[in-house]
């Protein structure tokens, strides 16, 4: 096994080097894909109404609706670009009616029954790309880990950050690196990440990062925990934990993303993030095909993001603490 992953990394390492061209985004190509989505696999409780699902699982109706899009572009798409714009539209049109109800995000549902319900689209190029935009967000959202509803079985071990660690001050890095305008910030005595995000200039996204003065040997822990997290429009917000290992360094803008959020504002429960969810490196968020997952032995960096399309504007997270639970 070991030979094997040995193999793939090697393989994987050699696309990197040899500098292989990122497939370009174009806006109605025929194809559309899924993104993998989260939820928390230690709560027996019902869907959480983060996302006003229906009773069965969120990850299912949000799966159900991603196939749903996938299969309207890949109909549209055809259409659009043969110059059967009306039929493009139309089959947009009608997936979004029949997606409304499949456990989509409350503010993306919000915008999805708006534009089906807004006559003053001027034509049908204009109502096609206005929903392939929702369309491509929809796509794009993950559901969220959250923290336990009850308290967790078995009992765990919670170790906190020690000053030691973590550098008082983290790196601030945001979207200006390709344009952007927005804005985040660190208040260290209160644990308090706040700023606004901007879509302006194909923006939309600000982050901290802690980098660790040495690696960091985490392969005793199960993962991260955040105790007492709050954040603003809680229904609306998820936000991301960043970390990186010695592989990611060896990649340009790589590393791994989890998504969290506490939509349902549980304060006496902590969030637990297993280490076995970060499974997929990314670079700019996308997945890089034929990559490790997370080495816990050799951990260089963590970090927390909010990004488009469920953070636009002003944002708040804060809490009370964090660190690795055993």
């Amino acid at each position: 096994r070991m030979q094997s992953t040995m193999v793939m990394w090697t393989l994987f390492m050699h696309s990197i080097t040899m500098k292989v061209p990122m497939r370009a985004y174009l806006l109605f190509t025929a194809t559309c894909s899924s993104a993998r989505a989260f939820y928390n696999p230690h709560s027996p409780s019902s869907p959480s109404t983060f996302l006003n699902m229906s009773t069965t699982s969120p990850s299912t109706n949000l799966s159900q609706a991603k196939q749903l899009i996938s299969k309207a572009i890949s109909i549209g798409a055809p259409a659009y670009n043969a110059g059967d714009i009306n039929k493009c539209a139309t089959v947009y049109q009608d997936t979004a009616k029949e997606i409304t109800s499949l456990g989509i995000p409350s503010a993306l549902q919000s915008e999805l029954l708006a534009e089906i319900d807004n006559n003053e689209t001027s034509n049908d190029n204009a109502k096609a790309w206005a929903l392939r935009r929702i369309f491509d967000s929809i796509v794009d959202y993950t559901l969220p880990l959250t923290p336990y509803s009850e308290p967790p079985i078995p009992s765990v071990t919670l170790e906190p950050f020690t000053q030691n660690q973590l550098p008082n001050e983290p790196l601030g890095v945001m979207d200006n690196v390709m344009g952007g305008i927005s804005r985040g910030s660190w208040i260290s005595k209160a644990n308090t990440f706040f700023g606004e995000t901007s879509l302006a200039n194909n923006g939309g996204f600000a982050s901290l990062r802690w980098r660790f003065p040495q690696k960091q040997n985490w392969s005793y822990a199960k993962g991260i925990y955040i105790k007492g997290l709050r954040h603003s429009k809680p229904m609306e917000h998820t936000f991301r934990i960043i970390l990186k290992d010695d592989n990611c360094d060896r990649v340009r803008l790589a590393n791994y993303k989890v998504v969290f959020a506490n939509p349902d504002q549980v304060q006496d429960q902590p969030l637990m993030i297993p280490f076995t969810e970060f499974d997929q490196m990314e670079q700019m968020g996308n997945s890089l095909v034929g990559s490790p997952s997370f080495n816990p032995m050799s951990v260089t960096e963590i970090g927390i993001m909010a990004i488009k399309p469920t953070v636009v504007g002003e944002f708040q997270l804060e809490f009370e603490e964090w660190g690795l639970y055993v």
